[in-house]
């Protein structure tokens, strides 16, 4: 009898909870890796008694519930890897590189490291963790998550509001060294039917192509850049309260983007970053059948089913009153992600005066100096994932087509240790 495939799943949030549950019914044998040793522990008392609930969205209002198979979690990088060829990483952006220390000892040749997504920069970071081990590693990043999900209850229930359609992603290595053969077909199942995986083009593509870094923070600008500071009544609508000013910011963003690409395109046209495309675009392609009105990006948002109901990140007051919840993942991670695409832009020589609106508007808000006027030279950079970072300063570096070794700004103690702790309470739900 063939064995199953092992798959080993970094994080023990929404999207870690809902992987976990999926690829245990679909025949993997599942193993999660917590760096958080109390949370490993918490959910293997929890798998002792029961196993993990996942309720699924079916139509509007309706929904259905099913068990997940039985799947292990551990703290121990070494038991985690043991005997995995497929290693997904599901996780915020500041835990890669800390998951990457603690498994780069344990990754074998042919390895499959898959962010899903992966965010921004990346490839950057795995390049730097596996240094050499990588040219026996194959790297792939999606776009984003397969599904809406949330933590019910931690360990026990996870809520899939709803799928994607499709989810695009990109791979750096030679497929043909992969332990795994068609690891694309592996993952499709996986995950099952739905969302349709595609694996297209360059993985700088995927950097550029990273929705929540270029949507969150201008709906949260666009939204709270004139505040007086009073507390709200009530908690605004999130993506069905895009107005017509928030929704041609979003556009011409998108814009910048795009011209990213192109002229990357222009210079390399080997470099396929076709799946760079406009914001509405995207939209349509990913959520067509749950968006209502598809007129224009500000109907599209606003109609979109599976953004009903979903309010800005917000505090509750002493009285019961609202305001804006600055430090949300919104701007806590998008921001620095954000600052990503501005990088890359910078290499590119492509100008981003709408994009640099709402970096700057956002890094005053978290504290950070990221831009400084027109170049990435801030303080807070090598707390980023920024290409300025690794010290890339050409397309070439981007793209991968260089064999010079990464060389990463020195990131101090003190700045580690004050932004992961403050990440870190900020996001434990969902690391």
């Amino acid at each position: 009898m063939t064995k199953p495939t092992r798959v080993l799943i970094c994080g023990t949030g929404s999207g870690a909870h809902a992987l976990a549950a999926v690829a245990s019914r679909s025949g993997f044998d599942v193993c999660v890796l917590s760096q958080n040793a109390d949370k490993a522990q918490r959910w293997t008392e929890i798998l002792e008694r029961q196993r993990l609930t996942v309720i699924g969205r079916t139509g509007t209002n309706g929904s259905s519930a099913w068990k997940a198979n039985s799947f292990t979690v551990t703290h121990d990088p070494a038991l985690a890897a043991r005997g995995c060829d497929l290693i997904i990483f599901a996780v915020p952006t500041f835990s890669h590189e800390r998951y990457l220390e603690l498994l780069e000892p344990e990754i074998r040749d042919g390895c499959i490291i898959v962010g899903l997504p992966g965010q921004n920069g990346f490839e950057f970071e795995v390049r730097q963790a596996l240094g050499q081990k990588l040219k026996n590693c194959v790297v792939m990043n999606f776009e984003s998550l397969p599904w809406s999900c949330r933590v019910v209850e931690f360990g026990e229930t996870v809520r899939i509001n709803g799928t994607k359609e499709t989810l695009v992603g990109a791979a750096q290595g030679d497929l043909t060294k992969a332990k795994l053969k068609e690891p694309l077909a592996v993952i499709q199942g996986l995950l099952g039917e739905s969302p349709k995986l595609i694996l297209s083009g360059h993985l700088l593509g995927i950097n550029l192509m990273s929705l929540n870094a270029y949507s969150h923070p201008p709906i949260m600008y666009g939204r709270w850049k004139d505040w007086d500071g009073k507390p709200l009544d009530e908690q605004p609508l999130f993506f069905q309260g895009v107005d017509e000013d928030t929704a041609d910011l979003l556009g011409k963003i998108s814009d910048e983007v795009v011209a990213t690409s192109k002229r990357i395109m222009a210079e390399y046209p080997e470099a396929d970053l076709s799946q760079v495309i406009p914001m509405y675009d995207w939209d349509i392609a990913h959520y067509g059948n749950q968006i209502k009105d598809k007129t224009n990006l500000m109907t599209a948002l606003r109609t979109n089913t599976l953004y009903e109901g979903r309010t800005h990140p917000m505090i509750q007051t002493e009285n019961g009153q609202h305001i804006p919840d600055f430090n949300h993942r919104f701007l806590l991670e998008d921001i620095p992600c954000l600052a990503v695409i501005r990088g890359i832009a910078e290499i590119a020589g492509v100008e981003t005066p709408n994009l640099d609106t709402v970096l700057v508007w956002g890094q005053e808000k978290l504290k950070k100096e990221y831009l400084v006027g027109s170049r990435l030279t801030g303080k807070d950079l090598a707390t980023t994932r920024c290409p300025q970072r690794y010290g890339f300063s050409s397309i070439e570096e981007l793209l991968g087509y260089t064999d010079q070794p990464v060389r990463p700004i020195a990131m101090s103690a003190a700045i580690s240790k004050t932004s992961v702790a403050a990440r870190s309470e900020v996001m434990s739900e969902q690391s």
